[in-house]
């Protein structure tokens, strides 16, 4: 039995996962195989083969047992819903294609999609050079950065994450400092300790939050697009890498742009990085849309959503297991005070 490295991961077999996908898909869903795919420590997410030479993705909630974030619930029919949309309304963009979901009291809810060509960034090894030239992946990021600004083009009439019981506004602000609110009551009610007392984390926050004020665009924001959920393979003309996927649409919601400038830049500081091929590609589309560029402004903006990021890192480590926490709660907690310090410092 596998999908259990997290107690949010239900616990699967092949033989289970393969009932489901059968269920979901009828006549056409003979299962050849069944694998489970690694990466993620969330849901469980399996690879399942079937007979016709098709190869389908199997993905299910956690399971009724599983402690989760307030803004945790309801995420696989939010994530159905950001494929669906995606696809209906961006011709071409690199997302699953929702083939089923699925509901039993005795194994929960669980989707079927399509499963994309390509290897996730995380596992290719690629990125800059150690002499900083631009690495093998440049291409995909840049090709990262063109996809994005394609998608800030969906709005929503809300900030926020939809579905009931979930934090959403009327503006951007109010909606980031109470998903930040969220977040710290979460560490409350989980016992965490974070590196800050909370009432210190809030004021560093709601110092700076001013500048939220400046956004008034509802944009659909991925807000999980680190190297894992960013899948590549080679390019046509077999030199290079092209991207491939855009997968783990599950925490999504309406927000600042500016927010998926954070994740695909994990632990670095993209407004450092002025020719950073994501930076290129999103300039590429968004002169269409408005002009955009670094200003005191959008730094600040960028370094609050870097620390919102590390805050739901730090606040998720014990819904993960006590191994996990473990091994991460000092370089998360590291990561945490320096992005604040750099919202401090902006303020």
């Amino acid at each position: 039995m596998s999908g259990s490295g997290s107690p949010t991961q239900r616990p699967l077999t092949k033989e289970l996962a393969a009932e489901l996908v059968q269920r979901s898909l009828g006549p056409v869903g003979v299962v050849s195989g069944a694998s489970e795919l690694g990466g993620g420590g969330f849901a469980s997410v399996w690879r399942v083969d079937l007979a016709d030479g098709r190869s389908v993705v199997l993905k299910t909630t956690p399971p009724p047992e599983a402690v989760l974030l307030s803004y945790e619930q309801g995420l696989l029919a939010a994530e159905a819903d950001y494929f669906r949309r995606v696809r209906r309304e961006l011709a071409g963009m690199p997302v699953p294609e929702v083939l089923h979901l699925g509901s039993d009291p005795e194994h929960g809810d669980w989707m079927v999609m399509s499963l994309l060509p390509g290897t996730p960034l995380s596992e290719l090894g690629a990125g800059p050079t150690a002499d900083g030239a631009e690495g093998p992946d440049g291409a995909v990021r840049y090709e990262l950065g063109r996809a994005l600004a394609r998608l800030h083009t969906l709005d929503g009439s809300f900030f926020g994450y939809p579905g009931a019981g979930r934090r959403s506004a009327p503006t951007w602000r109010a909606a980031f400092l109470g998903i930040i609110d969220d977040l710290l009551a979460d560490a409350d009610r989980l016992g965490f300790h974070l590196p800050l007392p909370a009432t210190e984390i809030r004021r560093i926050i709601t110092s700076a939050s001013d500048v939220l004020d400046a956004v008034q665009h509802p944009a659909l924001v991925h807000f999980d697009l680190w190297d894992g959920n960013v899948l590549a393979e080679p390019a046509l003309d077999g030199t290079g890498l092209r991207l491939s996927g855009l997968v783990d649409g599950e925490r999504w919601l309406y927000g600042d742009p500016l927010v998926d400038f954070v994740s695909p830049v994990l632990f670095g500081a993209i407004e450092d990085e002025d020719g950073h091929p994501l930076l290129r590609g999103y300039a590429s589309v968004a002169h269409e849309q408005g002009d955009w560029t670094w200003n005191a402004d959008t730094v600040t903006r960028v370094r609050l959503y870097r620390a919102w990021l590390y805050l739901v890192m730090n606040v998720e480590l014990p819904t993960r297991g006590e191994e996990r926490a473990a091994r991460y709660r000092d370089s998360l907690a590291a990561l945490l005070r320096t992005a604040l310090d750099s919202v401090a410092g902006a303020a």
